[in-house]
């Protein structure tokens, strides 16, 4: 007899980000309450303070926001439910993609807020949208928000799987907040170095950079972690 065919297994990208949305709440909510206070602040100082500064701390908040991806890996991985997900066929690629998904939606809830809250506000306040400012966010920002958030993301996964589980700041996830604000903080003081006219031609190849290292570690990860033991909590 033939074997039927086996069913496709059901997307679990959905599910995760709103496990990933319970498991970070409290970063998700800190990360959006300090970027709107700081847009808030900014937007009472004067001399164009707020175009200058606002865009450059975004991606730190949104990172903070984004934890919830990482928390729920590493907390998914001590009670066994990774392995149990690889022995019923999900690739170990597809439950890193999941959970770098659940990162991205966590950031953007946090990138978006800000955005909307903290330009609304500044164009309310009468003053205009000048092209430094698009610049500023669409070459720095909104790019480096998600290259340090998926490369912290991915780093923090691998490295959760390759050790034995650890709580506290000693663990990927008490670390990768720092592994988030490292991409656009490098990428910053390069940028700041350089002749004005490369400033943004650093920013935009930088981040594509850190997105083409995380597809390589995805892909890596994928390939030396195909059983279930390699995301075994022992």
């Amino acid at each position: 007899m033939t074997p039927e065919p086996r069913a496709p297994l059901p997307s679990l990208v959905a599910v995760t980000i709103r496990r990933a949305v319970v498991a970070g709440r409290l970063y998700l909510a800190l990360g959006t309450a300090l970027a709107l206070l700081l847009a808030l602040v900014l937007l009472r100082s004067k001399n164009g303070v707020f175009a200058a500064t606002f865009p450059l701390e975004l991606p730190l908040f949104a990172s903070l926001g984004a934890m919830g991806g990482l928390m729920l890996f590493v907390s998914d991985r001590g009670k066994g439910v990774l392995e149990y997900m690889i022995a019923y066929g999900i690739r170990p690629w597809a439950l890193f993609a999941n959970f770098l998904f659940a990162a991205v939606a966590l950031a953007t809830l946090v990138l978006g807020s800000a955005l909307l809250v903290g330009i609304g506000a500044y164009l309310a306040a009468g003053n205009t949208l000048t092209w430094d400012l698009e610049q500023s966010l669409l070459l720095y920002s909104i790019p480096m928000t998600y290259a340090g958030v998926l490369f912290s993301s991915v780093a923090g996964m691998i490295w959760s799987t390759l050790s034995t589980p650890r709580a506290g700041l000693n663990s990927p996830a008490g670390v990768a907040p720092l592994l988030a604000v490292a991409p656009p903080v490098l990428v910053l003081v390069i940028a700041e170095a350089a002749p004005r006219a490369e400033y943004y031609d650093i920013t935009a190849s930088a981040a594509a950079a850190f997105l083409v290292v995380v597809v390589v570690l995805l892909v890596a990860a994928g390939r030396i972690m195909g059983r279930e033991r390699f995301l075994s909590p022992m």
